[in-house]
Parts: C-alpha cells; sequence; structure tokens
C-alpha cells in the first residue's frame, strides 16, 4: 500500500557555505572548474547546489 511509502534518502554531498561562496568567487573571475566540481561531487544535491552557487555570482 503507498500509504506509508516513503523517498529513499538522498545521496551525495550538500557543500558547505564557505565552499559555495569560493566556488561563485572562482565563476565571477572567470573559472568554471571550481563550481563543475562541487556540482559533480553534489550527488542528489546537484541541482540545489548549482541554484546555491549561482545565487552567490549576483553582484
Amino acid at each position: 500500500m503507498g500509504l506509508f511509502r516513503r523517498k529513499p534518502e538522498p545521496t551525495g554531498y550538500r557543500p558547505t557555505e564557505a565552499e559555495v561562496k569560493t566556488a561563485a568567487a572562482r565563476l565571477n573571475a572567470g573559472s568554471q572548474d571550481a563550481a563543475n566540481d562541487l556540482v559533480a561531487h553534489a550527488g542528489d544535491y546537484r541541482q540545489e547546489t548549482a541554484m546555491r552557487i549561482l545565487g552567490h555570482c549576483v553582484e
């Protein structure tokens, strides 16, 4: 019965705020490598991590 069905726990790594800020600063400087690496290691948190990085890129 689907009444008590649970979603599996997300897998991956949720980056810290400092890591996101560093990746955003490097992205603003013209280097995508830090942001790409952070998103690649985020697992199920990829979309959230990408949006957090882009949110910090706005100056």
